[in-house]
């Protein structure tokens, strides 16, 4: 029988909208519960290197009013208690056998935990430069803390920069949420959908350029981009939007292709959700979609800011739909294959219980 663990999940902030470094970190609290081990999650309001907007004590009460220790977004275990405190240090810890962090800041509290709070994996889930400080990133690798990353490109990336013997923890998608409801062959050969983001690394505008282009080639094209902002004042009056979808496993099964022109993610979970949901997938060739886009074979890959490229592949599957439903279910099979919660929280339970 195996051991029950006393594990920690620790955040650098209080998550009020779907973040998907959260959301992974909120699975292994789910599932690891599941599995038999005492879990807590902790929210921090500081964070090393972060200086603080508002006061400490003004922060405490917007997230008590708005109750964002338990994010609305997402079920957690309401037997998972879910704290929010000041900092992450030995003072608002419990005891525990494994601290299991995210977010490269947090690395620099973590690593200077009492050994009775547990052995810390750090889990690197991209490259977290966007805000600059680089050297602090790259630094934090080097601290005194176990290290795992979510794809095979990160944990390359993290060896590299100095860490010892960097725990690879597939991402994975949960299959009961994300799956096939509406045959792939019956879904309108001419429609496409598409995560929108502000973020300038997620590559919208590329995304949005090669739509405009495809909806002249194909006038009967069918266009919906979903994501957390608000609709887009100057987008176009063919592309349907959905803010916050409360249904994305519908929506998903709506369409018959997914694009994604992200210029780099850590591992990302649309295009595999996507996946799951009989999406056919045009994505960048970057690490954060090599684990599980094979090009011509589970996604057809396009060069990153290359709207030509984007535009003559997204074009292959709507012209030729008997490729883009093979595309689809060989992509589908493999992802239900290799990337689900199972494997991935054993393959976690085992290296917490290699290090305890």
């Amino acid at each position: 029988m195996k051991k029950a663990l006393r594990i920690t999940i620790v955040l650098p902030f209080p998550v009020t909208k779907p973040v998907g470094g959260a959301k992974i970190m909120y699975e292994y609290a789910n599932r690891l519960k599941a599995a038999g081990h005492t879990v807590v999650v902790v929210h921090s309001l500081k964070r090393p290197f972060k200086k603080m907007k508002s006061p400490l004590f003004w922060k405490r009460f917007v997230y008590w009013v708005t109750n964002a220790e338990r994010p609305a977004w997402f079920p957690l275990n309401k037997n998972i208690p879910s704290l929010i405190v000041d900092e992450i240090s030995n003072k608002f810890l419990p005891d525990a056998d494994i601290v299991f962090s995210t977010w490269w800041q947090m690395t620099y509290a973590t690593s200077k935990l009492l050994p009775a709070k547990g052995r810390v994996v750090n889990l690197v889930q991209d490259f977290e430069i966007w805000a600059g400080q680089e050297d602090k990133v790259i630094a934090s690798y080097q601290l005194p803390v176990h290290h795992a990353a979510i794809a095979k490109h990160l944990k390359e990336l993290v060896e590299k920069n100095g860490a010892m013997s960097v725990a690879y923890f597939p991402n994975a998608i949960d299959t009961t949420k994300f799956y096939i409801s509406k045959p792939i062959a019956d879904r309108n050969p001419l429609s496409i959908i598409m995560l929108y983001s502000k973020e300038e690394r997620k590559g919208t505008k590329y995304g949005i350029d090669a739509l405009v282009v495809l909806k002249n080639r194909f006038p009967k094209l069918n266009v919906a981009l979903f994501g957390v902002y608000s609709k887009p004042t100057d987008l176009p009056t063919w592309i349907n939007y959905f803010r916050k979808p409360a249904n994305l496993q519908k929506l998903y099964n709506e369409y018959a292709i997914f694009l994604t022109p992200s210029l780099g993610e850590g591992w990302a979970l649309p295009p595999a959700e996507a996946m799951a949901c009989g999406c056919a997938v045009v994505c960048t060739n970057i690490g954060g979609h090599a684990d599980y886009a094979l090009n011509n074979e589970t996604a057809l890959l396009v060069t990153p800011k290359n709207t030509d490229e984007i535009i003559n592949s997204v074009s292959d599957l709507l012209a030729i739909s008997n490729k883009r439903i093979q595309l689809a279910i060989n992509a589908n099979n493999y992802l239900v294959k290799n990337f689900n919660w199972d494997k991935s929280v054993k393959i976690a339970e085992e290296y917490f219980l290699s290090i305890v």
